[in-house]
């Protein structure tokens, strides 16, 4: 099975608090994603514990197009909630995440799983089934992070125009003409790093938080990072909904 790759980040403006903003923050990890949940080991040579070849097993980000139903607590496995896959190799060679076999595409095909030295071998079957982050990082679709806008107050324009020049990909309204004393510029920046750069030692600009949220995504590869937000704000709505109930009784 092969998927196109999907673009990795993204950042948006929203016009929110940081209240909000967290909780769909914390909404993502609600959303249902596929990893490798447990592993049976037959052999392994290598240096590696089994518990370390594990743990980066369940680390490596895969996607199906195999529809999964999730695990309860109290249930087996079935097949339509799980996925079976292998991992052989004979060394002397590097054991890739590419070389897992099975019904799954592996997003890094590239990540380094263990070394074997020759004549080491190794013999896993991988079980993949459907979780989500906050039961485990390894079903987390991605990072999430938050920052509000900065307002950059121009106080000297001599000063301030090669500090603008830098961080021109950045701003929200970036300069039409010749920068003036007294203008304001919104920048996707943070403060620390715009009054770090050479010349805001001398005052040419001055910085604080704006009221707007500029808000990142960084996706693993499974799940587009707009699909993630729009995934994290209908999982948020849906506990939302659940807690009304609750509270109307």
């Amino acid at each position: 099975m092969k998927q196109d790759k999907i673009q990795s980040q993204v950042k948006f403006i929203l016009k929110t608090n940081e209240t909000l903003a967290n909780a769909i923050r914390r909404s993502i990890n609600e959303i249902p994603v596929v990893a490798i949940d447990e592993v049976e080991i037959h052999k392994n040579d290598s240096a590696l514990y089994d518990e370390i070849i594990a743990h980066r097993l369940g680390l490596v980000p895969i996607r199906s197009n195999r529809k999964l139903e999730e695990v309860k607590n109290d249930e087996k496995a079935s097949m339509k909630s799980e996925l079976h896959l292998t991992l052989k190799a004979k060394g002397p060679c590097t054991v890739y995440s590419g070389d897992i076999k099975g019904d799954v595409e592996v997003i890094y095909p590239k990540m380094p799983l263990v070394f074997l030295e020759k004549d080491q071998e190794i013999e896993i079957v991988c079980f993949a089934r459907l979780g989500k982050g906050k039961d485990h990082a390894k079903f987390s679709p991605g990072l999430a992070y938050y920052r509000n806008i900065t307002e950059i107050h121009i106080k000297r324009a001599e000063v301030a125009e090669k500090i603008i020049e830098k961080l021109k990909d950045s701003l929200l309204n970036p300069p039409k003409g010749k920068i003036k004393s007294g203008e304001i510029y919104f920048c996707t920046q943070d403060m620390d790093y715009i009054d770090s750069l050479d010349g805001s030692e001398e005052k040419g600009i001055e910085t604080k938080a704006g009221e707007d949220i500029v808000f990142f995504i960084e996706s693993w590869g499974q799940i587009k990072p707009n699909e993630i937000f729009s995934d994290a704000v209908k999982a948020l709505n849906k506990n939302l909904g659940e807690i009304s109930k609750v509270v109307k009784k």
